[in-house]
């Protein structure tokens, strides 16, 4: 398993920590592909910051890129922790830190995790796949029973939804660039323009179809 891969864009890093998602998205490509680029990314491990250092390292380091991205085959928020103790490290030669989300991050830690994760990252995009709680729970697949208890009482669909809506609405304080994202193959162009309208109604600064 590869911490840290380039995909694309040269000036651009990312950064895999972990294969944990409570997500089972019907369109991911973890469902085809050990990883992508010709990195693998599949695999149980963890790193600490220490091997994450050396794997940037062997990129040629922070100053390389003009931006890196926390997103791999995992919900990058699970390691907040790593997310947050790395933060200085890899902005020392400049680059934009950018977190790639489900947006289930508070829902993750049982608390907000904004601030948190604002001291952190320069750049959020949210992943919100769908215009509304019915098609993301079938198209996003989400494993409830991962997320434990919230607020004392069972993850249902309603809060988790409503979760990623929250951190959506909520990044804008929290983060000098947020965008929302979707997967354009797998929604009608109606939806599509549902989605847009509910993430710039949100306060998203942009929105992107993948």
């Amino acid at each position: 398993m590869e911490y840290a891969y380039r995909y694309g864009d040269p000036g651009r890093l990312y950064l895999n920590v972990t294969n944990r998602c409570a997500n089972r998205c019907s369109f991911c490509v973890r469902r085809d592909s050990d990883g992508l680029g010709g990195a693998l990314l599949r695999g149980a491990e963890e790193p600490d910051f220490s091997p994450l250092r050396e794997a940037v390292m062997r990129h040629g380091g922070p100053r390389r890129f003009r931006e890196i991205v926390w997103c791999g085959y995992g919900e990058p928020t699970y390691r907040l922790d790593l997310v947050g103790e790395a933060a200085d490290w890899l902005r020392s030669g400049g680059a934009k830190i950018r977190l790639n989300t489900n947006g289930h991050a508070c829902v993750i830690h049982g608390r907000d995790v904004l601030p948190q994760l604002g001291a952190a990252v320069d750049r959020v995009s949210v992943s919100l796949n769908a215009p509304d709680m019915a098609r993301y729970l079938q198209l996003c697949l989400p494993d409830l029973e991962q997320f434990g208890a919230h607020g004392g009482a069972p993850v249902t669909a309603e809060v988790l939804w409503d979760s990623v809506l929250d951190f959506l609405s909520r990044a804008p304080a929290h983060f000098e660039e947020v965008q929302a994202s979707v997967v354009g193959h797998v929604l009608a162009p109606g939806e599509i323009e549902e989605c847009r309208a509910l993430a710039l109604a949100l306060g998203a600064h942009r929105f992107r179809v993948r």
